[in-house]
């Protein structure tokens, strides 16, 4: 008798993960992607200011009123006919840097924006992680498995790469092996993703300590 009630409970429990899984992949989004509502703001005021001045310079026409003593007709008249008079070269120097400006908007608006974070695996929770926290994790277990000092390594990340610099003392040798599977365990312990890639090199030139 108790089947039914238990099959119930079953699907709602797959139906609250799965409903969890949604939100924690809309989260996980945004905390990752940057906003682009600088750019909609430049171009929405960009548009409204064209809008406007065409409003009013219409709005000046039909009325045959002057603005500070100019002709909005006379002054459209002009700027038809002075491209024929300009340098081929003045013509397309400003075409050319319109479309760039134009071509910058399209392409904010259309690609990802990355933060410089990961996330992390969770069942119960959306993580993120910052690629500052990965580089300190990496560069301390660069440190450990060579002996290194504090400042002796430094670690930067990629969106799918991890670089480890080690900069010993002068004179002397790493073993940039034990340093790199050393960094791998610790990446593949944190398990960050996109998945990153270890690259472990020495400075050419060693520190001086004084």
């Amino acid at each position: 008798m108790s089947a039914a009630p238990d099959a119930s409970a079953a699907r709602g429990l797959d139906a609250s993960s799965a409903g969890n899984e949604r939100v924690y992949r809309r989260v996980l989004r945004r905390e990752t992607s940057a906003s682009r509502s600088g750019t909609v703001v430049v171009a929405m005021l960009l548009t409204v200011l064209l809008a406007a001045a065409v409003v009013f310079a219409a709005a000046v026409v039909l009325l045959g009123q002057r603005v500070a003593g100019v002709d909005p007709r006379a002054l459209v008249d002009t700027a038809v006919r002075t491209p024929d008079g300009l340098d081929t070269t003045v013509v397309v120097t400003v075409g050319a840097i319109v479309a760039l400006v134009g071509l910058t908007f399209l392409l904010r608006g259309l690609l990802p924006q990355r933060r410089p974070r990961h996330t992390l695996p969770s069942d119960r929770l959306a993580v993120v992680v910052d690629d500052e926290v990965l580089a300190s994790a990496a560069a301390r277990a660069a440190r450990s498995a060579t002996r290194l000092g504090p400042d002796a390594a430094v670690g930067t990340v990629g969106r799918r790469t991890v670089d480890v610099v080690l900069r010993p003392a002068a004179g002397v040798d790493v073993p940039v092996l034990d340093a790199t599977e050393a960094v791998r365990r610790e990446l593949d312990a944190v398990a960050a993703q996109p998945t990153v890639t270890p690259h472990v090199r020495v400075q050419p030139t060693g520190r001086v300590d004084g």
